[in-house]
Order: C-alpha cells, then sequence, then structure tokens
C-alpha cells in the first residue's frame, strides 16, 4: 500500500511539473536584459519646426537616461552622446535612411557619433553627494562608473556604467583623455 502512495504523490508532483512547463512561457515577461544591453528609448527628441542645426533624433552633447525602460533589467536605458535616432538604423532600414539624416549605425565604432552601441541598458552606480535613496549597482566588465547626471532628483543624480571607451571628463581614462566633445578615451600611441 506504501508503494502505491508514493507512486500517485510521484505522479501527481510530475503532472505539476509539466503543467508548469506549459503554463510558465504563456505567463512570462520581456527578456531580462542586463548591463551593456541594447535598448531603444520611448522619448525620442524631434525638432517640430525642423529649424534646428541638427536633424530630429538625439544631440550629440547630451547624455540622456530614462529611468522606466521595460526593455532593461535594470529599468535604466542611456543614451550616451548620440548623434541621430536609434529608432533608425542604417543596416536594418538602408532605403530610408538613404534619405534621412538621423540613422544611426549598427557597425559604427562605439567612437563614432552615430553609433547605435553608444544606447545601452545601464545602472546607477554612484550617488552625487553620498545621497544614495535608491539603490546602487557594481558595474560589470568592460563598463565603468562615469558622473553623467549632475542636475535632477537625488534619486538620479550620480554615476552609471557606460563602455570603457565612453567618458565625461579625464578622470573617466586612466592613462588618457577624455575628448568632451565627443565623450571618447583618447589614448596616446607614441
Amino acid at each position: 500500500m506504501a508503494r502505491s502512495v508514493t507512486m500517485r504523490k510521484t505522479g501527481a508532483l510530475r503532472d505539476v511539473f509539466a503543467i508548469a512547463a506549459i503554463v510558465a512561457p504563456l505567463f512570462g515577461g520581456c527578456a531580462v536584459r542586463g548591463i551593456g544591453d541594447p535598448c531603444v528609448p520611448e522619448v525620442i527628441p524631434t525638432d517640430p519646426d525642423d529649424t534646428g542645426p541638427l536633424p530630429p533624433g538625439f544631440d550629440p552633447r547630451e547624455v540622456y537616461v530614462e529611468t522606466s525602460s521595460v526593455q532593461c533589467r535594470t529599468r535604466t536605458c542611456m543614451v550616451f552622446h548620440l548623434q541621430g535616432n536609434p529608432q533608425y538604423v542604417l543596416e536594418e532600414r538602408p532605403d530610408e535612411c538613404a534619405t534621412r539624416e538621423d540613422c544611426v549605425s549598427r557597425e559604427a565604432a562605439i567612437s563614432e557619433p552615430t553609433s547605435e552601441q553608444r544606447v545601452f541598458c545601464t545602472c546607477r552606480c554612484s550617488a552625487a553627494g553620498g545621497e544614495a535613496n535608491t539603490p546602487l549597482c557594481a558595474c560589470t566588465n568592460g563598463y565603468h562608473c562615469v558622473e553623467v547626471v549632475t542636475s535632477g532628483s537625488a534619486g538620479l543624480r550620480g554615476g552609471y556604467c557606460v563602455p570603457n571607451e565612453l567618458c565625461e571628463n579625464n578622470a573617466d581614462c586612466p592613462g588618457g583623455t577624455c575628448d568632451t566633445t565627443t565623450g571618447v578615451c583618447v589614448f596616446s600611441t607614441t
């Protein structure tokens, strides 16, 4: 008798796992993304008058932080000194990009202002003035903490993980200098 009870329990448990394996994907959310994963901000700047000096999209002189990005596990999507609109990728829309000025390129080096690599999931790794009213993260390999947000709420100000090649000032480029115009670390080859 004990054997049949054990077999019924084992069979019931197997059925529960089988049902869970079938039903779980139906309730799963978006894929989880970490630091450095690609993202596209929900809001892309536009110039409604088309009178500005730059085409629609992001201004390469600025860093944009979106803190409610559902595409990122960290909930933070960053646009770091990008020139263009990450919704228009040259390699995905070559015909459209032939007549647009705001396309970005997946194949461009990260040092180029139109590189799609300048848009990525990130997290807050330091708090300005030590005011950490939200949890901070540690940057993963290939990323370092750069102070990019100097105004706004205490929960937003501070440093964020950015690729090692990118910078805001010379302190972000050990052994090199920061080209503050492009946000790229420059290392002397002499």
